[in-house]
């Protein structure tokens, strides 16, 4: 064998080693949706497996049946038998709802008290589902507002005890325990990487490079007011656009303070995100509830948490952030 041919026979078996890695190595990427939740889930993944659409099929199947147990609409559900139960006060604790308890006891405290889940008496109130939606009577809201309190909550790892006629809704933190849960098992399904987008929280996880989010402008829906970059981390945005009304010339939004029993006036969009979507999706709901001016402080207690609020100040869109905001090539369009 000459010298030529000894070259070629190198190069040929150089191509067919990148032809077998390239091919051992292959992966296949899909994105699908279906509304759950009340919204449009959309879960993208990539794997060297051809079955990796069955494989978020499943994913699917498995936050299906998170939402059902923790449908507070739903007064069959593990959470809508304790809401709609008027004879009982004790309750079988659930580890799913042991977990969000906790969550929301440490939101509860981090914002001394306005961040509430008994808060829900007085959001139905609002009829924010309803066709024609009115603002309540005063009257009936300060009565409701008797029933809120968390403090009154009493609950461990076996049982939950409640007062008789106090209801629990966890809409602030659901969405991202659920993505969280679904997240831990999209991994165990050797997937290289996904995420799963519910509008309003996000999470991303075995991302080599970092994926740009953006946060929706609060005035104007077709537009976003600033971009940044995360790598494999839960973002969630708190906005006063998500549900709304107006009446006689007044915007009433979702996000109602369990102090006034009205929505919280001035702010118009908080987003969080640090490596739980629970926690981001509750962090930033919990400071909405705070002035903008003490947000930074509260948020500091919060390992690995950045924040980005929008809110008004002398009649124009002005921003609060934290520092570490800056790494993440944040841009905005104020």
């Amino acid at each position: 064998m000459n010298r030529r041919e000894i070259i070629s026979l190198i190069i040929l078996i150089v191509v067919i080693g990148f032809g077998a890695y390239k091919y051992l190595t292959r992966s296949f990427t899909e994105l699908k949706s279906q509304y759950l939740m009340d919204t449009i889930v959309e879960i993208s993944a990539t794997s060297q497996s051809k079955n990796v659409g069955r494989q978020i099929d499943s994913v699917f199947n498995f936050i299906r049946s998170l939402e059902d147990k923790l449908n507070e609409y739903d007064p069959n559900s593990y959470l809508g038998k304790i809401n709609t139960d008027s004879l009982n006060t004790v309750f079988d604790m659930d580890p799913d709802m042991y977990n969000l308890l906790t969550i929301a006891d440490s939101l509860f405290k981090m914002t001394n008290g306005a961040f509430d889940p008994t808060i829900k008496p007085v959001w139905d109130l609002w009829n924010f589902n309803a066709e024609n939606p009115v603002p309540p009577d005063s009257l009936v809201l300060k009565e409701m507002l008797s029933k809120v309190d968390f403090t009154k909550i009493r609950y461990d790892e076996k049982r939950l005890i409640k007062p008789l006629g106090m209801q629990l809704t966890f809409g602030a933190i659901a969405k991202g325990y659920i993505l969280d849960k679904a997240r831990d098992h999209m991994q165990t399904l050797n997937l290289d990487n996904g995420y799963i987008n519910c509008r309003s929280s996000m999470t991303f996880f075995g991302y080599k490079k970092p994926q740009i989010v953006y946060i929706q402008h609060p005035r104007k829906l077709d537009d976003y007011i600033a971009s940044f970059k995360v790598l494999n981390q839960s973002i969630s945005t708190s906005g006063d656009y998500q549900q709304f009304y107006e009446y006689n010339g007044v915007r009433y939004h979702h996000i109602i303070s369990p102090f006034t029993g009205y929505p919280v006036p001035d702010v118009h969009s908080v987003t969080v995100l640090c490596s739980s979507a629970a926690w981001s999706d509750g962090i930033s709901t919990a400071l909405f509830l705070l002035p903008p001016e003490t947000v930074l402080d509260s948020i500091k207690q919060i390992a690995d948490c950045e924040a980005i609020i929008y809110y008004s100040k002398a009649d124009s869109l002005a921003s609060i952030k934290t520092a570490g905001m800056k790494d993440k090539d944040l841009k905005e369009k104020l």
